[in-house]
Formats: C-alpha cells, sequence, structure tokens
C-alpha cells in the first residue's frame, strides 16, 4: 500500500447520514458526475475530473476552486498500519463498511482515509441489537429453599427469575430507513446434578406456593421451572454443591421499513446457582416410624 502522511479520519456515523447533504444530482463545484449512488439515492463516490479536462460537470468553464471530497476505495482493513500506525478505531462488531480516501478535484489525494457504514437494514439491525444487548439483565434468581440452604434428596427444588421484563425491542433509523430488532426470553434451569438435563421453565420461572397442591404435583406442571434432587452432595467424589445455572436466552430478530428481516444472534445471560444436597433417612422402630 502507498504511504500516508495525514491523519487516518473515522467516520462514526451512517453513510445516509453522513453524506446526506450531498445528494446524488447535486455535485460540487469542481466535480463530475456522480459514479455510485447508495441504496437511499445519496452518492458515495463521485468522479474525479483529470487536471485540464472537463468543467466543473454543469457545462460551464474550469473552476479556480480546489475542492475535496471522500471517494470510495477497496477494503484497506488488512493493512495492519491502519490500526498500528494510525491508531484508528475499528467499526462495531457485526457491521459492513465502506472505505474511502479524501480527493480533490486537482486529481491530487489528501492521503486521509475513514470508514463509513451503509445505511442498510442489515446495518441499522445489528448497531441497534448492540445496544439492546446492553440493556439485557443478567437474571436475579429467587428458588426454593433458599440461595444458600440445601435441598432435600426426593423434594422439589423451584427457580424463578424476579427481575424478569419479557420481550423488549430497540429501534434505529437513518436515512428514511427504520429497522426495528426485538429480543424475546426463554429461561432454563440447569441444576448442575451428574447426570441432569436443563429444565425448559415457562415464563419467569415457578415460585413454591405452600398454601397450594403438594410439592411433587406444583413441580409436575407443565413448563414448571423445577427439579428434584437424586444425589446428595459431599461424599466420595462428588462436589459439596452441585454446580446449577439459570440462563436466559434471548432470541433476536428484526424487520425493516423496508420489508426486509432476519434473524441476529442469540444473547444468553446466566446466573450460578450451587445447591447443596442433603439426604434425610428414616429410622423405623417397632414398625412405625418417630
Amino acid at each position: 500500500m502507498r504511504a500516508r502522511h495525514a491523519a487516518v479520519s473515522v467516520t462514526l456515523g451512517l453513510v445516509g447520514m453522513t453524506l446526506g447533504s450531498v445528494a446524488a444530482d447535486a455535485a460540487p463545484r469542481g466535480i463530475g458526475q456522480c459514479g455510485e449512488v447508495d441504496s437511499q439515492g445519496f452518492c458515495v463516490e463521485w468522479e474525479v475530473p483529470t487536471p485540464g479536462g472537463p468543467g466543473d460537470g454543469d457545462g460551464g468553464p474550469p473552476s479556480d476552486t480546489v475542492t475535496c471530497f471522500w471517494v470510495t476505495i477497496p477494503d484497506i482493513s488488512g493493512d495492519e498500519s491502519i490500526w498500528v500506525d494510525f491508531g484508528l478505531a475499528r467499526p462495531p462488531e457485526g457491521v459492513t463498511v465502506v472505505w474511502q480516501e479524501r480527493q480533490c478535484s486537482d486529481g491530487s489525494a489528501r492521503f486521509e482515509f475513514r470508514w463509513v457504514i451503509p445505511t442498510t437494514p442489515a446495518n441499522l439491525a445489528t448497531l441497534a441489537r448492540g445496544r439492546l444487548a446492553r440493556e439485557l439483565p443478567q437474571p436475579t434468581v429467587w428458588s426454593s429453599p433458599p440461595v444458600g440452604t440445601a435441598s432435600i434428596v426426593g423434594v422439589p427444588v423451584f427457580v424463578e427469575v424476579t427481575n424478569w421484563t419479557g420481550p423488549i425491542s430497540e429501534a434505529e433509523c437513518a436515512g428514511g430507513l427504520c429497522v426495528t430488532v426485538s429480543a424475546v426470553p426463554a429461561l432454563s434451569f440447569a441444576p448442575g446434578e451428574q447426570g441432569s438435563a436443563p429444565v425448559a421453565c415457562a415464563g419467569s420461572g415457578t415460585r413454591y406456593l405452600p398454601a397450594g397442591p403438594p410439592a411433587d404435583q406444583q413441580a409436575a406442571a407443565v413448563g414448571a421451572c423445577a427439579y428434584t434432587y437424586r444425589l446428595r452432595t459431599g461424599v466420595g467424589s462428588r462436589p459439596e454443591a452441585w454446580a446449577g445455572a439459570v440462563s436466559v436466552r434471548w432470541t433476536i430478530s428484526w424487520s425493516s421499513s423496508s420489508g426486509a428481516s432476519g434473524a441476529l444472534p442469540a444473547v444468553t445471560r446466566s446466573s450460578s446457582l450451587l445447591r447443596a444436597v442433603q439426604e434425610v433417612q428414616t429410622v423405623v422402630v417397632g414398625g412405625s416410624a418417630p
């Protein structure tokens, strides 16, 4: 790659916003026709006139004013000097960017580079997902027996997430295009016991009701967030507590005002739930249990 002598600049905005003041049919003086138009009708690359060639693109005489502008170039992100020598910030993860170089109407280049984010539904969705993901909370767990209290072999343990939010959404708009990103949560409880499988829970989980049906009936209900431990802890090679976890997996999708839609990588938030398990033994005396 040719040498660069000026600081590299970076545009964090969207192309539709950054270049929106320069419509495709309104070239600055000293610049020829638009060479490339984005999906929103904005020019992202102007034709660079040859020195001594045509005038300012509108049929008038050549202009003495040198006008500089950004021209789209091939991707240069593979050149490590872009990131190392110039300290250029990297684009947000998952978005597609356009690289541009500062050029002028006299045919010269300023050796300045930047990346911009084109206004596409997928890019807008990725940006909105990034904001939404930062808002997704770690689950706050309630359990019966309470956290820190040992469970009993054969007695169900119930789990509920107390900061449950339900589905949430985030919107991003630019260049006349709007995208809505939606995240739908699903709860699961991994007991951590040897040989156990995660329990798929309905809604925010299950709170044990002392005045309700017997515990085993509540635990057997469809979608109940409950598990009955079979093995005590702290004996033989078993740990002092089973390393359980409560997880909320957010499935993320997007739709746009253009009619396009799609899916984005899911986000999972988990909280540990250590569970010691004890075994209660009954001694039979004289044919009856004391």
